[in-house]
């Protein structure tokens, strides 16, 4: 993250950059949310405790590829952040999680109604800083908060229609796309887009980099769901709760490469985790191949960055990202490339 970044892989340069934002963080939230008290402040302090920081180093990648100063990506990458930790918040209440990174989930703790409220503080906290910055990183922020917002509704509408609705849901093309880019893509594409406002990038550039952040997100949320998948598939009876939200993936690839899902697919959970024992090693391999095209896609979009050090580092990060999921069968032919 320093000046010189020869020689620099994405793993080092994210250590790097994760040490520099946590620091940053530290002193930052007393501020930002100096309205609040000091106990709120102290809860808000560690839910952002021990995050990945993907997010926020891809706001320092893509303004230093774009030649920007990192002061200027400081405030952005923080925002983000906050946005990040914020949607975890909600996320781990409407889902009845009360683990988030070996630590009791934050509604377990403050209780529903608080902590979804801290929740809405951090997003109106982190338009409001962006919006103070300028028009574009303000409403750069509230569309992807608003759009992330969305995603978690489609997908709790979904899991929680009648079985004959959720059928001809499930039907709808492009379902699993919509709710991948609406999970996870465009937090991540706003991110690279706040990078490259930072820098003061050309207009074009910053479309770009959402577009490059949004499939890596994709990309990132595909691993993920492998994860899910695979836990299912070895073990059926003890990850029943995630049947219900990897149904629209089993349906997108199963639809992609010929293959069929039982008839009574929300009837019968034996013929679906029969099923599911024939095709494992195959749906395994179509998913790899769904990461392996998103990694592509956004690749493809930074060929008109300028060619520095910072630019040859972004383009390995979405495979490196990727596999920080650390999903078992990971695709190996990308990572040795990478």
């Amino acid at each position: 993250m320093g000046e010189k970044a020869e020689g620099i892989d994405f793993f080092s340069y994210w250590k790097e950059t994760r040490t520099r934002l946590d620091q940053e963080l530290n002193c930052q939230i007393p501020v930002l949310f100096s309205a609040l008290g000091s106990q709120q402040i102290e809860t808000i302090q560690q839910i952002i405790k021990n995050g990945k920081r993907i997010r926020g180093c891809l706001v320092f990648l893509m303004n230093q590829t774009q030649e920007g100063k990192l002061e200027d990506a400081l405030p952005r990458a923080v925002a983000i952040e906050c946005i990040q930790a914020a949607s975890l918040i909600h996320d781990d209440y409407l889902d009845e999680d009360v683990i988030r990174r070996k630590r009791p989930a934050t509604w377990t703790v403050e209780g529903p109604r608080r902590a979804v409220l801290l929740g809405d503080i951090m997003f109106a906290t982190a338009i409001q800083s962006m919006a103070e910055l300028s028009k574009d990183d303000g409403a750069t922020v509230a569309r992807a908060i608003a759009t992330v917002a969305n995603g978690a509704y489609q997908e709790l509408f979904w899991q929680t229609k009648t079985r004959e609705r959720r059928l001809h849901k499930l039907l709808e093309k492009n379902l699993y796309d919509h709710i991948i880019y609406l999970k996870t893509g465009a937090l991540f594409g706003a991110a690279c887009q706040l990078g490259a406002i930072a820098a003061g990038a050309l207009r074009e550039i910053p479309t770009l980099a959402y577009a490059f952040g949004a499939r890596t997100g994709e990309a990132y949320q595909i691993a993920d769901d492998l994860e899910d998948f695979i836990a299912w598939w070895t073990q059926p009876q003890k990850n029943l709760k995630t049947l219900s939200s990897l149904l629209p993936a089993l349906h997108y690839f199963c639809h992609k490469t010929g293959l069929t899902l039982p008839r009574h697919t929300f009837s019968s959970q034996k013929a679906l985790q029969d099923w599911s024992q024939r095709i494992g090693h195959k749906f395994i391999y179509y998913m790899e191949q769904e990461i392996n095209l998103r990694l592509k896609q956004a690749e493809s979009y930074i060929e008109f960055f300028p060619n520095n050090p910072y630019t040859q580092i972004l383009s390995k990060a979405p495979a490196k990202i990727t596999a920080m999921m650390h999903y078992s069968a990971t695709t190996s032919s990308a990572l040795s490339q990478a």
